[in-house]
């Protein structure tokens, strides 16, 4: 009769303290490694839903013009007294679905946390708040995509006539910005808007009624943000860039580069 092999007591036990500190090791580190692909899967994946919303408001722009003899809608500061900054929304609703499924960018969807009747957004905030009426607004305005005020077949009194985009088939209309993240409703670009001394993190790093390229100022998807233009493409435009766009006819490009903005990182 044949002996039983000796078990020793090292082939039944379990890992031993120091084998199971070297697996959680091991793990941490392709933890690690993983984090950054997938924090930039992540942006990317934001950034393309963003294109999209983008894409939808820019489809809307041209529909309304196709069906209003090629012009684009009124500044809305020309259609009296009810007017508001925000009725862009109003004017292409019969354009889109559902407003809740584009008003804001996938990275810019927390509430809005400025206090001050301008109700500002931020990098990851929206403007404006659908419960108050401030500053004229009507219930239900708010997001994070504002409109270059520029747009408009009936411009504003203060700035020329011919500074305006008054149709959708103007020569040059695919190099103008229509829709883009906002910290704001609207805004009018200048190109002698000075550079900002710091880059706009929250709501009060940007002044109140500031109407100017400072509210498109902000680093949303990796060094800019995105734009839908006039002839309906999609395009991002990163912050010193936002100085080299046609926002108005007679705008002058400054071609700005990163070296222009010390605090500017991509």
């Amino acid at each position: 009769m044949k002996a039983k092999p000796i078990t020793t007591r090292r082939e039944t036990a379990g890992f031993t303290l120091i084998e199971l500190l070297v697996v959680i090791a091991i793990i941490a580190i392709l933890l690690a490694l993983l984090m950054p692909s997938l924090q930039l899967a992540k942006k990317q994946a934001r950034a393309a839903v963003c294109k999209s919303n983008l894409k939808q408001w820019g489809t809307a722009t041209i529909a309304y013009g196709t069906d209003w003899d090629d012009k684009v809608w009124p500044g809305t500061y020309s259609l009296g007294q009810d007017a508001i900054p925000g009725d862009w929304m109003a004017m292409l609703r019969p354009y889109y679905g559902d407003i809740n499924d584009l008003r804001c960018c996938p990275s810019a969807t927390r509430p809005c946390q400025d206090p001050d009747g301008e109700k500002r957004g931020s990098v990851d905030t929206v403007w404006g708040d659908p419960s108050l009426l401030t500053e004229g607004w009507r219930e239900g305005y708010w997001g994070s995509y504002g409109i270059n005020s520029f747009i408009g077949c009936i411009g504003r009194p203060k700035y020329p006539d011919d500074w305006y985009w008054k149709t959708i088939s103007m020569r040059g209309a695919h190099e103008a910005p229509v829709f883009a993240d906002s910290t704001f409703s609207h805004t009018w670009p200048r190109h002698d808007n000075p550079i900002p001394g710091q880059p706009f993190l929250v709501y009060d790093d940007i002044p109140t009624n500031s109407g100017n390229i400072w509210r498109f100022c902000i680093d949303r998807h990796s060094g800019g943000i995105q734009s839908s233009y006039l002839d309906g493409s999609v395009r991002k435009i990163l912050i010193p860039d936002l100085w080299n766009q046609k926002w108005h006819r007679q705008f002058v490009r400054q071609n700005y580069t990163a070296a222009d903005i010390h605090w500017y990182r991509r």
